[in-house]
């Protein structure tokens, strides 16, 4: 049913016996007018309105305009999706709009496609199907998609280009975002939805305030229509794009009673579930058996239930590739607690169904908390499905403490007590309590628990120009979360080169060894250790002077924001403070100077000190840069633009070694 550990993948299957086409809160007004809609190829000339578009930098339209975007998803068989899309530009400069890359899901076929580029002088030059390429992208989530390649020929300013395809695809899709704005201006915009009989339809608007954009349902089907709508740029460290570009959702809805709110029956649904699944007389036997050694206090006992989940049952889900090798072919997981804690083998809404039931037998009151993933999309409550959702955590509150004091806690990435993953962290949740529903703000990490801490050793041979690296790091809480999880994921040659290029593998860094000991552990930091050595990049001589930098993979990236003006807030993954110490040899036949001296520097939004001393050997450097803001206002961006700038200037300082007499 749809309210399963990863609702992406489990659907609900109730099924109506008629299509109701709703409109949820926040949707341009709905007409009924009868829809009539077509795709078809553009003309094969460029037209006398398409001539007279010239660019408009301040529009978005510097380097190119679309002039008409068109879909149609044809769902209404429920066991296949027919999909047919048009889309023409014009080209001002350069080609990023004529190199495609087409979605192609598994199990898809390209049943029709048409491409050509429109040139000035009236020559028409083709690209046809079989020069298309399948590749496989890695997108930034981690997440694979595979997509068809191919680049327009003979693109030249004052072109119009046009492609168009009909795929037929696996389905029926049960949820499919469409981007009403995206880098580029666009004149004409239409989606028409066809969607399955057997199911409510329904369409949720969102980001549309001011713009022109239309809706239209028929008996059968939904029309989106939009003119003239503006280019949103990206930035970077921006809100997730789903939140800052006008989108239209087509989903249908899970079935709940007519006379219920539809997040009240939401909460009862999963609540239920977890009640099937952890019955009190087993669970409180489980419980009997462990020896927690926490004595009376239920806080204390219930930290230590979270450790021995932690340690006794795996995540079928978080396995390493290996494990997960080992384990193929293995039955899926008991449908009951007491067989799962004897098999020790759960999926991840399993382990907080679990922890949830243990917190309940100690005394605290416990909730299941829905969370989406921040840097894809934000809770939307006026978007009636739990197929919005991509975790779940459990919510903790125990007698006497204030009403609204909750202990959010995550039983399956592998982090403490109390700590949930940043990507869900920092935006708002749904609490299912079964007495009714209600948002809750799932509150970001402190940034001391997110420590990264490296130890480094650099070897000069200065008339060569390089260095021998040893260095190490160790990353606590949020730090290293995402990278840990990846590596464990990979295969083991893939993993190699990711280390390698964790370790700082370049054109000026050759890596010798580049090792994550302890990653088959799910609730170890991450700890690199690193080998390798360094070229040409950060020497220079002035006389019989050499200066030296010493920054490098071992110091965790600055963020760099460049632009001189923003238009959305200032978004990081999570504040952290990073701490570097790093040890630096005299080589034979130099004398170490007089250490430079760095003022430290301030700001609201974090902290940067750099200390450089003399030692028997050579110089000894501590450095210690924290960002302690999570999110930054576009008020604060020259301010926090300042800062980082000083930081990354700060971190060019050089030390000196002079030839010995």
């Amino acid at each position: 049913m749809e309210l399963g550990p990863f609702p992406r993948t489990l659907r609900s299957l109730f099924i109506s016996a008629f299509l109701a086409l709703s409109l949820a809160a926040g949707s341009p007004p709905v007409s009924a007018d009868a829809i009539s809609h077509e795709i078809v190829p553009g003309p094969r000339q460029i037209t006398a309105e398409e001539k007279s578009l010239s660019a408009d930098a301040q529009g978005g339209g510097e380097h190119g305009i679309v002039l008409a975007k068109e879909s149609e998803r044809d769902d209404a068989s429920g066991g296949g999706s027919r999909l047919t899309v048009r889309f023409r530009a014009k080209i001002f400069e350069g080609r990023r709009l004529a190199d495609l890359q087409v979605p192609h899901p598994a199990g898809s076929i390209l049943l029709k496609w048409w491409a050509w580029t429109l040139l000035p002088d009236g020559t028409v030059k083709e690209l046809p199907k079989e020069d298309l390429r399948q590749q496989v992208l890695a997108m930034p989530g981690g997440e694979e998609i595979s997509v068809l390649t191919g680049r327009l020929p003979g693109v030249v300013p004052d072109c119009v280009i046009e492609y168009g395809y009909v795929m037929g695809t696996a389905g029926p899709h049960w949820r499919h975002r469409v981007e009403l704005q995206g880098s580029w201006p666009i004149r004409e915009f239409r989606y028409h939805w066809l969607p399955y009989r057997g199911r409510v339809a329904s369409v949720r608007i969102s980001r549309a305030e001011g713009l022109s954009i239309d809706l239209k349902n028929d008996s059968r089907s939904i029309l989106v229509t939009g003119k003239n709508l503006p280019a949103v740029e990206e930035e970077p460290f921006m809100p997730p794009l789903k939140e800052v570009r006008a989108s239209a959702t087509l989903y249908y809805q899970t079935a709940s009673r007519p006379s219920e709110n539809f997040w009240t029956w939401a909460a009862r649904k999963v609540t239920q579930q977890a009640a099937i699944f952890a019955r009190d007389k087993p669970m409180k036997a489980a419980l009997a058996g462990m020896d927690l050694s926490a004595g009376d206090d239920p806080k204390a006992r219930l930290r230590a239930v979270h450790g021995w989940l932690a340690t006794h049952v795996q995540v079928t889900g978080m396995s390493s590739f290996e494990k997960a090798e080992e384990a193929r072919g293995d039955k899926e997981p008991e449908l009951f607690a007491e067989d799962v804690l004897e098999s020790r083998r759960a999926t991840a809404l399993q382990m907080n169904y679990l922890f949830m039931g243990f917190a309940r037998l100690l005394g605290a009151e416990a909730n299941l908390v829905m969370a989406t993933d921040r840097t894809d999309r934000l809770f939307d409550p006026a978007l009636l499905t739990t197929d919005q959702f991509d975790a779940y955590l459990v919510a903790v509150h125990f007698p006497g403490d204030p009403s609204d004091q909750f202990s959010f806690v995550d039983s399956v990435v592998g982090l403490p007590f109390g700590e949930i993953p940043w990507w869900i962290a920092g935006a708002n949740g749904f609490l299912a309590d079964p007495k009714g529903g209600s948002v809750v703000m799932l509150r970001p990490s402190n940034p001391v628990k997110n420590l990264s801490e490296s130890r480094t050793s650099l070897s000069l041979n200065l008339d060569e120009g390089t260095a021998d690296v040893h260095w190490s790091r160790t990353d606590a809480g949020q730090a290293g979360l995402l990278d840990r999880l990846r590596l464990r994921f990979m295969r083991p040659e893939n993993r190699r080169k990711k280390l390698e290029e964790l370790c700082g593998a370049g054109a000026s860094f050759e890596v010798i060894r580049a090792e994550a000991p302890g990653l088959e552990d799910l609730n170890s930091p991450l700890r690199l250790v690193c080998e390798g050595r360094k070229s040409g990049a950060g020497f220079s001589q002035m006389g019989n002077r050499r200066l030296c930098r010493f920054d490098g993979a071992w110091e965790e990236p600055v963020p760099e924001l460049t632009a001189a003006t923003r238009l959305h807030p200032v978004v990081f993954p999570f504040p952290r403070i990073d701490r570097n110490v790093i040890d630096i040899a005299t080589p034979p036949g130099y004398a170490a100077a007089a250490p430079p001296a760095v003022a430290p520097i301030d700001s609201l939004y974090g902290h940067y000190a750099l200390f450089i001393s003399p030692t028997p050997t050579g110089y000894h450097v501590e450095r210690v840069f924290s960002l302690t803001s999570g999110e930054v206002p576009v008020s604060g961006y020259n301010r926090l633009r300042r800062f980082l700038s000083e930081v990354r200037q700060a971190d060019r300082t050089e030390v000196e070694f002079r030839k010995a007499e």
